[in-house]
């Protein structure tokens, strides 16, 4: 069972839906103002084998999860061929590190159509979609603190 607690939350206007079935986790972030943070707190049972969240949002300007150990940081540029970019720190250290696809701290980023429309940014339509990478739960963290923003907020 996941709680999803987004009282820290700053803005009005941000709701996460949750889908999980066995083996996945999937959160859908909706962030009217495109600024948001929430805390995901599991409650009983085990992380699922893979977490997602889709974001419905215009642009990733960049997106945080912060496991208690370290913080992944991952943004999509906003122009094509709208690249990922990740970095990771230490809980409690300012310096971070650039990470290559091959870490095993990257988290993949997509940008995902929906219907015929082909997905540019600014989105119109789609989202964009992260795959949590499985080292952020080998700690087994109880809570996950993310925080997102929009490019285009």
């Amino acid at each position: 069972m996941v709680d999803i607690d987004l009282s820290s939350s700053k803005e009005e206007g941000n709701r996460i839906n949750f889908i999980h079935n066995s083996e996945n986790f999937i959160f859908e972030v909706h962030s009217r103002n495109g600024i948001g943070q929430a805390t995901i707190s599991l409650i009983r049972g085990t992380w699922a084998t893979e977490v997602r969240f889709r974001f419905y949002l215009h642009g990733l300007e960049s997106f945080a999860v912060n496991n208690g150990v370290f913080v992944l940081n991952t943004a999509i540029l906003s122009y094509p061929p709208y690249s990922v970019l990740c970095e990771v720190n230490a809980v409690g250290e300012g310096s971070r590190v650039t990470l290559v696809e091959t870490s095993p701290y990257w988290m993949s980023a997509e940008i995902v159509p929906t219907g015929k429309m082909v997905s540019e940014v600014p989105l119109q339509t789609g989202y964009v979609e992260l795959v949590v990478p499985k080292i952020v739960f080998e700690s087994d963290p109880e809570v996950l603190r993310i925080q997102w923003v929009d490019f285009f907020r």
